[in-house]
């Protein structure tokens, strides 16, 4: 009687032991799984709005440049800092984006929502910012960008890009670029926004994801270009997509073999070339300045980036010269604060 009274036990706490281990991997699985199907959506939607000749991961043929519009540029929103911008939601051992700082409440967003869409660590959809974006500054709960197709007073040219920019501005009335960058995953569309909460957990499309969307904050101009160009993405911790991959820059030999990075902007065609890979704290500095008070306090910028870098590219940045910063959520360096920059110099 003992002996079936212990086998029963055994069985008891084994069939226990394998609940536990469900409950434990099943939030896990159906994480990654939701990942995998929003990875997929992306990918369907650079194929979309790439010619089939395109391969996503050759990345986007450059033509020459074309010079941007010379309308003069409608006066800059009060600036918008990294650290207010990254700052938002830690969930497991995920991130949000990046960190923008001191951040302006965001204007109201596009009446509508997009046709389905979702910068760094997963992060939950919180009411107020999330993480692998640095804490993000209170905004008021706006709409989500309009789903109809968008026609903007002033129709951008598509400026010989193998993207079809006016079908994705149509898709999103915020989108402003897309960035690629050859040889590695990242192939993906941008938006300009200062609603950055909203594009850390929604997908391009509209659709609702812990992927989220590229985004830059309106400081950024894309058009002039402002000095610098600041661009967040999800780090997450179970998937390579978004800005997950800019982690294998911290080897300068994948650095050296994956230096150049492509943007196709609603204003014209833009090259780029690594400079400097870093880490920040959040409360370092503000990563994502976008203008300068002269050309003095543009190169101490620079010169505080390569001094950092934990990589030495050779490449040098001038004071005339516009650079591009890709920002993304690094747990590995400060915890939850921790912050990787991927710096480069336009061509």
């Amino acid at each position: 009687m003992q002996k079936q009274s212990k086998k029963q036990d055994i069985e008891l706490a084994a069939l226990l032991f394998l609940v536990g281990l469900l409950l434990f991997f099943y939030p896990v699985v159906t994480q990654v799984a939701s990942y995998q199907a929003d990875e997929e959506a992306y990918a369907e939607l650079a194929m979309e709005y790439m010619p089939p000749e395109i391969s996503p991961e050759a990345g986007l043929p450059i033509p020459k440049r074309t010079e941007a519009p010379t309308d003069e540029p409608s006066q800059a929103e009060k600036p918008v800092t990294a650290s207010d911008c990254l700052e938002a939601a830690q969930e497991d051992e995920g991130c949000d984006v990046t960190e923008a700082a001191d951040m302006q409440p965001a204007s109201p967003a596009p009446s509508g929502k997009p046709a389905g869409a979702e910068v760094l660590e997963e992060t939950e959809t919180p009411e107020k910012p999330a993480d692998e974006i640095t804490a993000l500054p209170a905004v008021a709960e706006t709409a989500s960008p309009a789903k109809t197709p968008f026609a903007p007073t002033a129709q951008p040219a598509q400026n010989g890009s193998a993207i079809d920019l006016n079908a994705c501005l149509a898709q999103n009335r915020d989108f402003v670029a897309w960035l690629s960058i050859p040889g590695t995953k990242i192939n993906y569309p941008v938006v300009r926004s200062d609603n950055s909460e909203y594009y850390l957990h929604h997908l391009f499309t509209g659709k609702e994801s812990k992927l989220g969307c590229l985004f830059s904050l309106k400081s950024s101009d894309y058009e002039t270009p402002s000095k610098n160009i600041a661009i967040y993405g999800h780090h997450l911790s179970h998937s390579d997509a978004m800005f997950s991959t800019l982690v294998e820059y911290k080897d300068a030999a994948y650095c050296a073999s994956h230096s150049q990075i492509r943007l196709s902007s609603l204003y014209g065609e833009r090259t780029y070339r690594i400079f400097a890979v870093l880490n920040m704290k959040v409360s370092d500095w503000d990563a994502a300045t976008a203008s300068f008070s002269s050309e003095d306090d543009f190169l101490r910028f620079v010169q505080r980036a390569a001094k950092k870098s934990l990589v030495d590219t050779g490449v040098q940045v001038t004071a005339e010269d516009s650079i591009l910063t890709l920002i993304t959520c690094d747990r590995s360096y400060g915890g939850a604060s921790g912050r990787l920059l991927v710096m480069a110099v336009q061509e």
